[in-house]
């Protein structure tokens, strides 16, 4: 069975000493159950609201023993959160649930209204070291339950407090996928990030085949996958419900995208009014609503003008060789540095202070 999460013990090298703990704390623990149902019915409380009251769980049911990919067994527990408990206490993974949140928009999540009147299916999650729940499966549930802002009052869980494994939970997540199929792009995403996940431990890159075979997946879903990852966030989020586009409309993107190369931000920015007002002249279905965005997308690319406002440029060192320069661009949201001459000891120099910089500043 899966561990436990705990507090180590000071005596935890003593032999014998894992065992004894571990039997004295199961016995404390079942003293402590059975005092509190004594102690609720003496007071004429209901357990329900004892439970509510002091552990913040609403309602709890029979628990049911999974086994996990690993063989071990991990023990998941009904449980009915509120909606501010939901709020606080919840939190989604992506590299174990794979879903991308920031793109679950009010209209990708229209197909879960019956949620307005009953939830047939607990989502499913782990108890973190912090306490809060880590959602394996349901996030599309969760995020429309929060969407409606307390309108629902509860969502229930199957929720472990047993210690399970990244891996573990990961196939979890994955055996558990809803109806809902995961985008091309969360898939993409969830591929990349395990490429450098697999760098980073292994020293070496998975090639295409090999992520194929880790997931389960055919080289050509990961080829397409792939590449519907490297669109840039901006002009993704110009499409209320991304798991319409296809294949054909992401290459129709990176066809926009490399078009308009160092521009795409200021042609996102201009974008954004003609897009809502798109969306908001309403009588549209999903479907047709995204294939009237991506032909906007598709002329306005084609008649973008970027601005020409001149580059801001500052001198950051006055050498006396005319030849030599140290200056500073900046046009809109893009910066650079411009050396002329400069020693190759002191490039090495400027190399390592701005490396160290962004590393200090962004870890």
């Amino acid at each position: 069975m899966a561990k436990k999460r705990g507090t180590v013990s000071p005596l935890g090298n003593t032999a014998g000493s894992e065992e004894a703990i571990a039997d004295s704390n199961k016995n404390q623990l079942e003293s402590l159950a059975k005092r509190l149902r004594i102690e609720a019915e003496k007071s004429e409380t209901p357990l329900d609201e004892v439970l509510s009251k002091h552990l913040g769980v609403v309602s709890v049911g029979q628990s049911k023993v999974w086994t996990l990919k690993s063989g071990q067994e991990a023990t998941f527990t009904p449980v009915t959160l509120s909606y501010e408990q939901l709020k606080s206490n919840t939190v989604v993974t992506f590299e174990i649930n794979g879903r991308e949140q920031s793109l679950l928009t009010e209209e990708s999540l229209q197909d879960l209204s019956t949620l307005d009147n009953q939830q047939f299916y607990p989502a499913i999650g782990r108890r973190l070291p912090d306490n809060k729940i880590d959602v394996l499966d349901g996030s599309r549930r969760r995020a429309y339950v929060l969407e409606k802002s307390g309108a629902i009052e509860t969502f229930s869980m199957l929720v472990t407090d047993d210690e399970i494994s990244l891996s573990d939970a990961k196939a979890l997540a994955t055996s558990l996928q809803s109806v809902k199929e995961h985008s091309l792009r969360e898939i993409g995403l969830r591929l990349e990030r395990d490429k450098q996940a697999y760098l980073v431990e292994h020293g070496k890159k998975l090639n295409q085949a090999e992520l194929a075979e880790r997931h389960g997946l055919s080289q050509s879903k990961v080829s397409k996958a792939l590449q519907a990852a490297t669109i840039n966030s901006d002009l993704i989020s110009v499409f209320p419900d991304i798991s319409l586009l296809n294949h054909s409309d992401y290459k129709a993107l990176l066809a926009t995208q490399a078009l308009l190369g160092d521009q795409l931000s200021d042609f996102t920015e201009e974008l954004k009014s003609k897009v809502n007002e798109l969306k908001v002249s309403g009588g549209l279905i999903k479907e047709d609503l995204k294939d009237k965005l991506s032909k906007l997308i598709a002329d306005e690319s084609k008649s973008f003008k970027p601005t020409t406002d001149k580059p801001i440029v500052t001198t950051l060192f006055k050498f006396e060789n005319k030849d030599q320069f140290a200056r500073k661009k900046v046009k809109g949201r893009n910066f650079s540095y411009e050396f002329g001459r400069v020693p190759k000891d002191i490039q090495e120099k400027l190399d390592e202070a701005i490396s160290n910089i962004l590393s200090e500043s962004l870890q």
